[in-house]
């Protein structure tokens, strides 16, 4: 079967890469990979493609594979996944890498840039023209070819997460940690749960990633140990039984009406999409902490709309230096109140979610990691242990410690902690382990 011309995009770390599928050839993965070379010079996949999402630890569910004609399975806009390599140019940027030689009026032979050869006939900035998409277009063709990069800006709206229960004591640790630093520093955390029948996310820890930070935004690290962390923090939470249910960022006071900046809307995007495997409906929610005028900690939680998700999904929103808007990518229109918009309020995007106070089933008494004065040490943990026989606490309950099992995976294998968590559900670890780990932590004779 033929494919008739039509328009993929590739989500990847650095964003979402558009690629032509030109009519007239059936689209296998080789065919995908001859054009992604063709039109993204310079951009170097190192991961697999795929039709689902890649999450921080697991392969692809669904690659595509060789020899196999996608043409059905990837209509007008559809979506692939894969990794590229960090130093290939960022979507927006690709198309200007390609050149080729061009005869001026006054006989001069000079480099064009790809952009600059079709962007008096492209169908869009930064596309293809017309008819090097396709010879043939009909109205109706032309007109959903149109529309699909048209956005009618509409309110946040009902969220579709009716409230977040924040697990008290850490809630309470992450905002100390930001008045310790008088709010002058960002600060990020994911958040691990569960989510209720009512679809009520009830949060049990934070996890805070290895991250830089400054006054105006953070970055995560990363480096082989920071992967290698994540990856273990999810393999614990999974193992508890929980998952990632929300992400939590703390900033510095802002003036009033700047409630997200630009990065921010991006990232609770992109965590959206994670969590929802696409552009559907999610529990998914932000909480974000800062300060008042009187100095009182203050917690909101949003949800992003779906409309939000769809243009990050697209590649329409870009970051700006205006704080709190998000450019609209050249590619696409933008229409606020009935007119085009070149730059989004953020505050559009946002869905208030209630918040609730809520005790977890588990102690939150280890040191954090990845805080700048927080060291866990062998010390840390024989303190914590030392509660064991006192107050009605048993070795299991004072092991029931997030940041205390992920302490555990720098000195035992995933396997053995495994078992650990296993004791811990059945209110029984084994003694062998209550050994090994209370020699280590100095306090013999503690289980």
């Amino acid at each position: 079967m033929s494919a008739l011309s039509s328009l993929i995009r590739l989500r990847t770390n650095l964003g979402v890469y558009r690629v032509q599928m030109a009519e007239g050839n059936p689209i296998t993965l080789q065919f995908i990979a001859d054009q992604i070379s063709s039109q993204l010079p310079g951009v170097t996949l190192t991961s697999p493609l795929s039709f689902r999402p890649y999450s921080e630890t697991a392969s692809p569910s669904d690659p595509l594979a060789e020899g196999t004609d996608y043409t059905t399975r990837l209509p007008n806009g559809a979506m692939l996944y894969t990794f590229v390599d960090p130093n290939s140019p960022p979507p927006g940027s690709e198309a200007s890498k390609a050149t080729k030689k061009t005869i001026t009026k006054d006989g001069n032979v000079e480099l064009q840039s790809y952009e600059q050869s079709v962007s008096g006939q492209a169908f869009r900035p930064g596309m293809l023209p017309l008819r090097s998409m396709k010879k043939h277009w009909t109205l109706q063709e032309f007109t959903e070819m149109d529309s699909a990069f048209q956005f009618k800006i509409k309110g946040g709206g009902a969220s579709f997460c009716k409230a977040v229960k924040l697990e008290v004591n850490e809630a309470q640790s992450f905002q100390s940690y930001l008045r310790d630093r008088q709010f002058h520093q960002c600060r990020m955390g994911y958040m691990y749960g569960r989510v209720s029948e009512g679809e009520e996310v009830e949060v049990e820890f934070v996890y805070e990633p290895m991250q830089e930070a400054d006054d105006t935004s953070f970055n995560l690290v990363e480096t082989e140990e920071a992967e290698k962390e994540r990856e273990n923090v999810e393999e614990i939470a999974n193992l508890i039984g929980l998952k990632k249910v929300g992400w939590i960022f703390g900033h510095p006071p802002r003036e009033e009406g700047f409630i997200f900046s630009g990065e921010e809307v991006l990232t609770a995007a992109e965590l959206q999409l994670e969590a929802a495997d696409g552009v559907e409906d999610t529990t998914f929610v932000t909480v974000k902490v800062t300060v008042d005028a009187e100095g009182k900690a203050e917690f909101n939680a949003f949800t992003l709309s779906k409309q939000a998700m769809e243009m990050v999904a697209e590649g329409a929103l870009e970051l700006m230096a205006e704080p709190g808007f998000c450019k609209v990518n050249e590619t696409f229109t933008a229409i606020v109140e009935g007119k085009g918009a070149k730059k989004i309020d953020n505050a559009f995007w946002l869905q208030n979610v209630a918040i609730k106070q809520g005790e977890g089933q588990f102690v939150s008494w280890f040191p954090k990691v990845n805080r700048d004065g927080s060291i866990q040490t062998h010390a840390a943990l024989g303190s914590q242990l030392s509660k064991s026989g006192k107050k009605g606490f048993t070795f299991e309950d004072c092991m029931s410690d997030f940041q205390a099992l992920l302490y555990l995976t720098k000195f035992f294998p995933m396997s053995d902690v495994s078992n650990i968590i296993e004791g811990i559900k059945k209110k029984k670890i084994e003694d062998g382990y209550k050994i090994m780990i209370s020699s280590m932590a100095g306090v013999d004779g503690a289980y």
